[in-house]
């Protein structure tokens, strides 16, 4: 039996850090092998990372428009890559949660990364990440 291996997929920096860590710009994104799962790894303090997902393999209705704000931010140009990703918090009693109200979105084509808290209030930032634990909650 083989242990899971981390496939490292390249540098990110975020200009203006991530929120409650601003003073750290460099981060390293990884995927667990055969997973959906990715690592955003501070590489300025190695105790510093975030798991987190692409949300829209697990929320096929998820959608929002990137502010002209955060464009800007992001550098991003009419043919940027673009990629999203959720934080992912465990929570009492096992309980995976993801962040839809403020997801990390990444231009590809430059490597910058800017957590955006969206404006609507259509998404929580405790999203139960499968339904099944979202009706054991009580």
């Amino acid at each position: 039996m083989s242990a899971s291996q981390q496939v490292e997929l390249g540098k990110l920096f975020f200009e203006d850090g991530i929120p409650g860590f601003s003073h750290l710009q460099f981060f390293q994104l990884m995927q667990e092998e055969e997973s959906p799962f990715f690592l955003i790894q501070s590489t300025e303090e190695k105790d510093v990372g975030f798991w987190v997902i692409d949300p829209f393999s697990f929320f096929s209705e998820y959608k929002f428009e990137l502010s002209e704000v955060a464009k800007e931010a992001l550098r991003v140009e009419d043919q940027s890559q673009i990629a999203v990703f959720t934080i992912i918090t465990i929570r009492e009693n096992n309980l995976a949660t993801v962040n839809l109200k403020a997801p990390i979105v990444v231009n590809l084509s430059n490597r910058m990364g800017r957590q955006v808290i969206l404006q609507e209030d259509t998404y929580s930032i405790r999203q139960p990440l499968f339904e099944q634990q979202a009706g054991d909650r009580k």
